[in-house]
């Protein structure tokens, strides 16, 4: 089971939170850098722009010069929403890492990534650094502590670097990237680098469930395109609901969640045309119709996954959702697939 959502405000994705975590204990708020970055709020999807807005103000603002490096070491898969969900819960760290890179701006990335590998060593290349200009450092040593603590956490165990390069001179707390990062490091370098044990790609994830990866990866490219009608909120939520599936989801827990009280949370909702509950139904059934499709998992074992601790409540949801039974509506996927590949002969 995935890690819980704590119960106390987040921004959305991006793991800006672990950013606005470490400048907090500095005395330093959210509010102060958001004004200072020319943003209301963190709500939606934000433009590369914004992201530069925030870092700009993030080191402005911050008072430790360790603020980068000490934010990525906060950093939690649940802290990039749905994108991180969908990354920890992949099959294989290979499939992480693909999607992972098709989608870099969900992660904060502010710089275009290649990739190739060289023998048995994956190469991750930043391109036109020099863009970022006296901001570069700061976005660097944030990007890259944030994640390899991500992946680190979807791998269950260090991510395997083997050498990073930065073209900018050693900062006077350049021992702390070696500490960090595990691993040789060259400043003043002529590219941007991030060489790994490319053997790591063949990997397990430590969470990996192919269903949640599977509908978490819908609701990025959802999100990506702006299509399907789903606000901001109700992607959070779902993103909660997908990460706790296996135990009891309450109003309470997913209000905290996404920083809101139950009430307004409720009346938010409301003027979306949906309720908590209804959205809670639709996600858990999208996840019930994947395993009995997908799967050969019995109604008990899917009940348990969907989050429902008692068998019988699931089947009573499932014919509320679909007229039908579980294993009534498994039998007609079944056949339709039959007759399908039947026609295409």
């Amino acid at each position: 089971m995935m890690p819980a959502p704590p119960s106390k405000p987040q921004p959305s994705g991006y793991g800006l939170k672990a950013l606005f975590d470490e400048l907090a204990d500095q005395g330093v708020s959210q509010r102060a850098v958001l004004r200072a970055a020319k943003l209301r709020s963190l709500t939606g999807t934000l433009s590369q722009a914004q992201r530069l807005a925030i870092l700009r103000a993030a080191k402005e603002h911050s008072t430790h010069r360790l603020t980068a490096l000490k934010a990525g070491q906060r950093q939690r898969v649940h802290h990039f929403g749905v994108y991180g969900f969908a990354l920890a819960t992949s099959p294989t760290f290979y499939d992480a890492f693909m999607f992972g890179r098709q989608h870099l701006e969900l992660a904060g990335a502010v710089l275009q990534i290649s990739f190739h590998t060289n023998s048995r060593v994956g190469i991750l290349r930043s391109e036109n650094p020099a863009t970022l200009g006296s901001l570069l450092p700061f976005a660097a040593e944030f990007w890259r502590s944030s994640m390899t603590t991500l992946l680190s956490e979807i791998l269950g165990k260090p991510f395997p670097s083997v050498l990073m390069r930065f073209p900018f001179p050693a900062p006077a707390y350049a021992i702390d990237y070696r500490s960090q990062f595990n691993c040789p490091i060259e400043f003043d370098s002529p590219t941007m680098e991030w060489h790994f044990d490319a053997n790591i790609l063949r990997e397990p994830c430590a969470s990996a469930s192919s269903v949640t990866a599977t509908i978490c990866q819908e609701f990025c490219e959802t999100m990506i395109e702006k299509a399907g009608g789903s606000s901001p909120l109700q992607r959070d939520l779902r993103a909660f609901i997908l990460g706790n599936t296996g135990r009891r989801t309450t109003a309470e827990d997913a209000a905290g969640a996404v920083g809101l009280a139950k009430r307004t949370l409720f009346r938010r909702l409301k003027s979306e045309g949906i309720s908590f509950q209804a959205l809670l139904d639709q996600t858990r059934s999208s996840l019930a119709r994947e395993y009995l499709e997908s799967t050969a998992l019995g109604t008990a074992e899917i009940a348990d996954r969907c989050g429902y601790g008692d068998e019988a409540n699931f089947r009573k949801a499932f014919q509320r959702w679909h007229g039908i039974s579980a294993s009534q509506w498994r039998l007609k996927q079944t056949q339709t697939r039959r007759e399908n590949k039947i026609e295409r002969g």
